[in-house]
């Protein structure tokens, strides 16, 4: 055999062994890595469910009807039955999705909200993940709500200073979520 056939032979066998036991090696990583960090997001899931609805003790996934905003529905329960809804929502906003949980209780206001992740932009969109901003949707019964620049006034949320686009996308998927409650859920235990 030609020596120059060997050498490629030699060489080609050489990387495809490193080739393998590389992708072996990350394969085992992404795997155990991916248990982890899927652990990670249902952990940070359940806190954003008791922060939205703090009177549930327990939560339960709950049949979800196809919707353009509302990806999960979570039945919240305490020792009298029906706490309320935890919906989980993605909206629109001006970098990307934003991600997001609504509490609905068991009479349709909404009880409060909990940013999961965004791809907004540092400094404008990204202050939607700010007290100032979310706590504005705590205990509130004016629905459906409307953005407002300047100041808000009854039903109103008082949009992020040059971020009316994700103050909105976040204000919009508040209210599909309590359009899906009247939907699907209201009178329903």
């Amino acid at each position: 055999m030609n020596e120059n056939i060997k050498k490629a032979l030699h060489l080609g066998g050489t990387l495809f062994a490193v080739t393998a036991v590389t992708g072996l090696i990350l394969g085992v990583v992404e795997h155990y890595t991916s248990q982890a960090i899927a652990r990670v997001e249902a952990e940070a899931r359940n806190a954003a469910f008791r922060i939205v609805m703090p009177a549930a003790q327990d939560f339960a996934t709950f049949e979800l009807k196809e919707d353009d905003f509302v990806a999960d529905v979570q039945r919240g329960t305490d020792a009298n039955g029906l706490a309320g809804w935890c919906m989980t929502v993605n909206s629109k906003g001006y970098g990307g999705e934003v991600n997001f949980i609504v509490g609905i209780t068991k009479d349709g206001n909404v009880k409060a909200i909990n940013i999961l992740n965004h791809s907004e932009t540092p400094g404008l969109g990204a202050k939607s993940t700010e007290p100032e901003f979310y706590e504005q949707f705590n205990d509130r019964s004016d629905l459906p709500l409307r953005v407002a620049k300047g100041s808000a006034g009854d039903g109103e949320i008082l949009a992020i200073s040059g971020a009316t686009i994700t103050s909105t996308a976040v204000t919009t998927g508040v209210n599909a979520a309590v359009e899906y409650w009247n939907r699907n859920l209201k009178g329903a235990e």
